[in-house]
Parts: structure tokens; sequence; C-alpha cells
């Protein structure tokens, strides 16, 4: 059975078959595929090995970084330690954590740094539960217009 897929926005799809359709933003389609990769033997599930999206949320992490300052700066200002203990731990050593703490205050950079689990590497359940929050923090915030997310090459989406 195949689908017939078409780009209805920058990130959103529509799957379309005779008389079924419905419409997925990336993050959920990648979920799909990932849990399809999953039933049929090709992905492992979690407790066995990484997901292959979180690979896909790193990449939307780095499209975050991409707003305006205030913006981002207020989004990792409302994230909990925690939260961001966990994000960061996914990123580590990498120029996306540099980029990520240039936006935290330091005092909290600070807290971060000195967790006794920011040093350890994460499992991928929790790595998977730490971005579905923190991206459920980032709709929420755009919900309510708080903040804006900004193509780099100039486009709202």
């Amino acid at each position: 059975m195949s689908f017939n897929v078409r780009k209805v926005g920058e990130h959103h799809f529509r799957l379309e078959k005779e008389f079924f359709s419905t419409q997925l933003d990336l993050v959920d389609s990648v979920r799909l595929m990932s849990k399809l990769d999953e039933q049929l033997g090709m992905n492992p599930p979690l407790s066995q090995g990484q997901p292959n999206f979180l690979a896909l949320y790193r990449k939307l992490l780095l499209v975050l970084t991409h707003m305006d300052q205030r913006s981002m700066q207020h989004l990792m200002h409302l994230a909990s330690r925690d939260l961001l203990v966990n994000i960061l731990r996914t990123v580590k050593a990498s120029k996306l954590e540099n980029r990520l703490m240039t936006y935290i205050t330091k005092r909290n950079r600070q807290a971060i740094e000195s967790d006794v689990l920011y040093d350890q590497q994460i499992k991928p359940g929790d790595a998977l539960q730490a971005y579905s929050d923190f991206f459920a923090l980032v709709e929420q915030l755009i919900d309510e217009g708080q903040i804006t997310l900004v193509d780099p090459n100039g486009d709202y989406y």
C-alpha cells in the first residue's frame, strides 16, 4: 500500500489514499515512521537502542537557535533546569551545545554544568522524553504568542 504525500507547509505533510487523508507535522510523521519501523522489526524499541528520530530532534533544536535572541532566551528561561540538563546532554561537546549555552543565564549555566547528570551519557528513552517535553513547551509558547519561529531564509513557519 502506498500513499500520496504532499507538502502542505514548511514542516507539514498530507498523506492521501483514495478515501483516507491526514495531515501530519514533521515530528509526528517521523514518530510514525519510527513506530512502523519498530513494528516491522527494522528499528528496535526504545529499550533496545537509540530511536532513529533523535537525530531529527537535534536538527529541530538547531533550527530553534535561529530565533531572535530575546525569544530564545525567554524559552531557555522558562525551561526547567532538569529539562535543560537532559537536552544539553544529548548535544554534549558539540557546536550546538555551545550555541544553546549562550542563551542561558550565567547562574543557570553554572548550575547545569555542576549537575551530577550533566557529564553522564543519557539513555535514549530519557532523551526522547526530554525532547518531547521541550518541544511541548515550544509549542505552548508559540500558541501563546510569546515566541515566534523564524526560518533562516526569512520565512515564518
